[in-house]
Order: C-alpha cells, then sequence, then structure tokens
C-alpha cells in the first residue's frame, strides 16, 4: 500500500512536471500557406497583428523530394524544418522572415533516416522566407556539392549556375506564435 502511494505521488509529480514545461513553451500555428502562397489554413491577418505586436513567432517549411532508395522508387519523401524567425518584415499584406544562420545539413535518405552536416568544415546558410512562399537564400559553397556537380561531369560555369538557382525556391510555410509563456 505505501509502495503505491509513492508510486501515485511519482506519476503525479512527474505528470505536473511534464505539464508545466509544455505550457512554459506553447506554440501554436496560426497560418499555413502552399509554395504559390496561397493560404491552406489559419490567418495571415492575425499572423501579421502578432508580428506587429513583436510576439516571437517560428516559421516551418516543407521540402519534398523523389526517394533515392530503390525499394522506395517512386515515393515522395517530405522533410519539414522549423526556425525561430529572426529580423520580421511586414509588406504589403505577407510576413518575411530572415533564418538565422546555421551549419549547412542534408538528409540521409536510409533506414533509419538521419541527419548530417554537409561538409567536413564548418559552414554557413541563412534564408529569408515569407508567407508567399518565396525563400530567398545565401549559404557557402560545399565542397561535397561542387565535389558531386563536378563527378556528374558539370563545368565550373554550370555549378555556378547551380548554386545560382538554388539561391530563390519555393516551401509550402507554416507560421506559429507562442500562445504561452508563463
Amino acid at each position: 500500500m505505501k509502495k503505491t502511494k509513492h508510486l501515485m505521488l511519482i506519476v503525479f509529480l512527474f505528470t505536473g512536471i511534464i505539464s508545466f514545461g509544455q505550457d512554459n513553451n506553447a506554440y501554436k500555428v496560426i497560418y499555413e500557406a502552399d509554395r504559390e502562397g496561397n493560404a491552406i489554413s489559419g490567418s495571415l491577418e492575425e499572423l501579421i497583428a502578432h508580428a506587429t505586436n513583436g510576439n516571437p513567432i517560428r516559421v516551418g517549411w516543407v521540402l519534398r523530394f523523389p526517394s533515392q532508395i530503390p525499394e522506395e522508387k517512386g515515393s515522395i519523401i517530405e522533410m519539414e524544418h522549423w526556425a525561430d524567425a529572426g529580423f520580421i518584415t511586414v509588406l504589403k499584406g505577407h510576413v518575411f522572415a530572415q533564418v538565422k544562420g546555421i551549419f549547412q545539413q542534408g538528409p540521409m535518405i536510409a533506414n533509419p533516416p538521419g541527419v548530417l552536416l554537409v561538409d567536413d568544415r564548418a559552414n554557413s546558410w541563412v534564408g529569408i522566407i515569407g508567407t508567399t512562399g518565396v525563400m530567398r537564400q545565401k549559404f557557402a559553397e560545399s565542397e561535397t556539392m561542387t565535389k558531386m556537380y563536378k563527378d556528374m561531369g558539370y563545368s565550373d560555369e554550370k555549378i555556378k549556375e547551380e548554386y545560382k538557382k538554388q539561391e530563390t525556391m519555393t516551401f509550402k510555410t507554416k507560421w506559429s506564435v507562442l500562445t504561452s509563456s508563463k
């Protein structure tokens, strides 16, 4: 009986700690747009109100690409990234968020999947993404990617073109705001 009471007390305390932690950092997705900037759900006006009030905002975007695993041939893989919106701009009814620099990473499409740093050395990636679906990004030229392009027979000029194409891309976006910070 005494063990049961102690166990119940531990479970109660543990549940309270977990709940407290979740309430302290409760973000909620309030707006989603497709890669063309069309609303999927939520209210762009509500997002703009949060942005102009200076509320903490996080932005997520979804990448879709074909699997290269032979047994998954033809299937599409989705990878989702989330980041704190750094410098925020509201312009002509849209929100644009600068994502702080990160070390460039890439997916390991395997079973189980993983994520790895692209090069053996530190490099950086930064981006600005908008509710329009457009992301403008800059990243350090990757030795790994450059080697891959060269192995594919690309000239130095063609490699520069490939890097330039990657500077502007479109993505489905999700926007969340902090709803509680007790």
